[in-house]
């Protein structure tokens, strides 16, 4: 599980710079879409924090955010692709909020895609976030 800082910024992120269908984070249970177009899930497959000094001030936390786009089943997949590229390059190497991120993956497409009402891309996102912990070690 991420750090609240790293979950706040994502959101924050995505807030402010996606519009192009409804985003649902973490623990939110939304319904799909009423017009049965494409919406996008935010998790964060994995999460590792790590001290990076001798004093146990200075963490580092290192993870990655999974950016699923779920577009209606049995459309061009064209614009859908290209949606996923435009949510890959709005985290590709960027820093914001205390989070650093790195280069996507490239799409992934979900096995599970014969099964079910949306056709599901997703890219993965690795992250890293440095904090510290004013107690330290000889708190």
């Amino acid at each position: 599980m991420p750090r609240k800082a790293v979950v706040d910024a994502v959101e924050a992120r995505l807030t402010a710079e996606w519009a192009a269908c409804p985003v649902y984070g973490i623990n939110e249970q939304g319904e799909t879409p009423r017009d049965g177009g494409a919406f996008v899930q935010v998790q964060y497959p994995v999460a590792n924090t790590r001290q990076m000094d001798l004093a146990a001030m200075y963490y580092r936390e290192e993870g990655a955010i999974r950016l699923i786009l779920n577009a209606p089943r049995g459309e061009d997949l064209g614009p859908s692709l290209a949606m996923v590229d435009d949510l890959a390059a709005l985290f590709r190497s960027k820093k914001f909020d205390g989070v650093q991120t790195f280069v996507p993956s490239s799409p992934v497409i979900d096995d599970r895609n014969e099964e079910g009402m949306f056709f599901s891309l997703s890219v993965a996102v690795p992250y890293e976030h440095d904090f510290t912990d004013a107690a330290g070690f000889y708190a």
